[in-house]
């Protein structure tokens, strides 16, 4: 074995002599001044394509991340946006509303998801509005089994469901729903009522040494302790971590959801396709511009998206100029309210001093993923979210164009781009 990592090693060497002597620009070497082997510049010379996942994501490569690349090989630079089985994400999860969809249009979006805007004839069909709304509250009564079976969580399926379920890391910013939860725990706490109650989900997952995003988790489980079993606010929110997340458990929560959240950082999150699923299965975006977020934007408008926050270019430009201060955005009375909870007096009770104090530390005088940034934006436009609840023939003429434009995200476009672009194997 050394003897043939001896030898690829040479080949790698070669390789980049070939390269240095080609181009000067030492961000695009093979090999660098510490004799480190950076293996993607090398794949980038070798390769005859690379492709981002979504549109921000490839542009970002272009003009940013890999921009010394793409100077020298503009025509290998492509995109190609994920996609979902919609088989699975619709056919297998969400069985009442595949079939309703089969009553309204016929069969034809299984082979042809873009069929899927055949729905777009209904936008405005109250009948239709009234099914969409049953099918959706049958699914939470099954999500409310299936938890308190499996977990003793105990949901109400006539609250609001507003989800985020994904990897814990701070881009994704799981920290700013904590502290809108704690906003709204206070706003409840000061007569400010929700018309509907809301049900609050995360679920996912921190790396084993990713201290910051475990300290995450344990904010979350410290606010569902004390919300839950506060009787002023448990009838006007509940929060939950649900167990052991996965696919599976994704499958039942999908199809139950109202508010899909997706508040990554604009410029950090390549694609993701849980926006996706939760798009096709009738849930709203809350979400910024990044990943494919500004696909789903294009294909819905304004009217049928709720953004918030800075765009990407903005972003990118505070990390060049070390422009974003933490601390400066923490004297804002609405948001030191909220960052002060954290190591309140009611959670250091019932959490982990040190966690909670690390964490708030974290976000006041680093945040390196600008949680901060964007909280009073988020916070209006979510509450927006929930007043257009309220209305709802408003609401689910936004679901139907929702779902009509979701058949872009299939994976079937997806692998047939990669097919007739790239792979070319017919």
């Amino acid at each position: 074995m050394y003897q043939i990592l001896l030898k690829l090693f040479e080949i790698i060497k070669k390789l980049d002599k070939i390269i240095k002597a080609k181009y000067s620009n030492k961000k695009v070497q093979i090999i660098d001044e510490q004799n480190r082997v950076h293996m993607a510049n090398m794949d980038i010379h070798f390769s005859s394509s690379v492709n981002g996942v979504a549109y921000l994501h490839t542009e970002i490569l272009k003009n940013s991340e890999l921009k010394d690349f793409y100077e020298i090989y503009p025509e290998k630079f492509n995109n190609k946006t994920n996609g979902i089985t919609f088989r699975r994400w619709l056919e297998s999860c969400n069985e009442d509303l595949a079939d309703y969809f089969k009553e309204l249009i016929g069969t034809g979006y299984l082979k042809d998801a873009e069929k899927l805007k055949d729905l777009l004839k209904f936008v405005d069909d109250k009948n239709v509005y009234e099914r969409l709304a049953q099918i959706k509250h049958e699914n939470k009564i099954k999500l409310k089994k299936y938890l308190k079976h499996t977990q003793g969580i105990i949901i109400d399926e006539n609250s609001i469901i507003d989800t985020q379920i994904k990897r814990f890391h701070e881009y994704k910013r799981q920290q700013m729903n904590a502290l809108y939860v704690i906003k709204k725990y206070l706003d409840i706490k000061n007569g400010k009522l929700p018309e509907t109650k809301i049900t609050v989900l995360f679920g996912g997952k921190a790396a084993p040494a990713y201290i910051i995003a475990q300290d995450i988790i344990h904010l979350i489980l410290c606010l569902s302790e004390i919300i839950n079993n506060d009787p002023e606010v448990n009838k006007y929110l509940n929060v939950y971590l649900v167990e052991n997340y996965n696919v599976g458990l994704a499958e039942k929560i999908i199809p139950a959801t109202d508010i899909s959240e997706q508040i990554s950082l604009a410029s950090k999150e390549a694609s993701g396709t849980g926006n996706m699923k939760f798009m096709l299965n009738g849930a709203l975006t809350l979400g910024t511009m990044d990943g494919a977020n500004v696909e789903i934007h294009d294909l819905v408008g304004d009217e049928n998206i709720y953004i918030f926050g800075k765009q990407s270019d903005e972003i990118i430009k505070l990390y060049e100029t070390s422009g974003y201060v933490s601390k400066d955005y923490y004297k804002q009375e609405e948001i030191k309210e909220v960052v002060d909870f954290i190591t309140s007096d009611k959670l250091i009770k019932v959490g982990n001093k040190e966690r909670l104090e690390r964490l708030q530390n974290e976000l006041i005088n680093k945040d390196w993923f600008m949680t901060l940034i964007d909280f009073v934006d988020y916070y209006n436009t979510k509450e927006k979210m929930f007043k257009d609840y309220e209305n709802k023939d408003l609401w689910y003429k936004k679901v139907i164009n929702n779902i009509a434009k979701a058949g872009f995200f299939s994976s079937d476009r997806t692998i047939a781009q990669y097919e007739n672009e790239i792979w070319k194997t017919k």
